[in-house]
């Protein structure tokens, strides 16, 4: 039994961490002001030579899109006074490899909740009132993590973004479907590099401010606690 506990006491804080981080990916790919941000702080109506409306009105209809069973993907936008469909069949076909990675991403995201109530209806089963020691113990652990890794992930982005996102594509597209053309294809030039670049450290940031405020609470909680417990056996004699 003590070696279960081993194992829940480290699997606990990964499903913590992997909560924050499917979540804050799932806000920040689901956020169309956030789009709208990010469209001027990277000048893509310049670059795309879409008016803002318009890039709105692809944005919403990728999320759309993403939210939805509907196959494949077609995105109008209205281009020099003509609505066109916006992305070629090799754009459509890499935003459908997209979209089945959301959907795993969003299934970790559910699994990482039922493993946190799972686990905390377990202890609380087992260790009742002494429940909140282990369970803030995890939670400083999952900070701990959580942080740990947004920093590595994040200084190896800072140094080398380039790489690291093709990288990363490379793993989770194997088949090979994500070059595009700066000058022709839509999809880069609505959303280039820049766009991605800061939407990692959003995501990185909003991970690292949660974690700091979970470790926060795992170290305030428990001592809040035991003053009030104090305080009750204090009141009795």
């Amino acid at each position: 039994m003590r070696g279960t506990w081993v194992v829940v006491g480290w699997l606990v804080p990964v499903a913590l961490m992997l909560l924050l981080v499917t979540s804050n990916v799932r806000f920040t790919a689901n956020s169309i002001s956030l789009y709208e941000t990010l469209f001027d702080r990277n000048h893509v109506p310049a670059r795309s030579g879409l008016p803002m409306p318009e890039l709105l009105g692809v944005g919403q209809q990728i999320q759309d899109y993403f939210g939805s069973d509907t196959e494949p993907l077609v995105v109008t936008a209205t281009v020099n006074g003509v609505e066109l469909e916006l992305f070629e069949a090799d754009e459509v076909s890499h935003m459908s490899d997209v979209k089945q990675l959301f959907i795993k991403t969003y299934r970790l995201q559910a699994g990482a909740i039922v493993v946190l109530v799972l686990a905390g209806a377990a202890v609380a089963y087992r260790c009742r009132k002494r429940a909140l020691d282990p369970l803030s113990l995890w939670v400083r652990r999952g900070a701990i993590i959580s942080a740990t890794t947004i920093v590595v992930i994040g200084g190896a982005s800072v140094v080398a973004f380039d790489e690291v996102f093709l990288l990363f594509h490379k793993l989770g597209f194997p088949q090979g479907n994500f070059l595009f053309d700066t000058r022709n294809d839509y999809l880069v030039r609505v959303f280039p590099l820049g766009f991605w670049e800061d939407m990692t450290i959003l995501i990185g940031l909003l991970t690292l401010l949660e974690a700091a405020a979970l470790y926060g609470l795992g170290l305030t909680v428990p001592r809040l606690a035991r003053r009030r417990d104090a305080q009750a056996a204090a009141g009795k004699r």
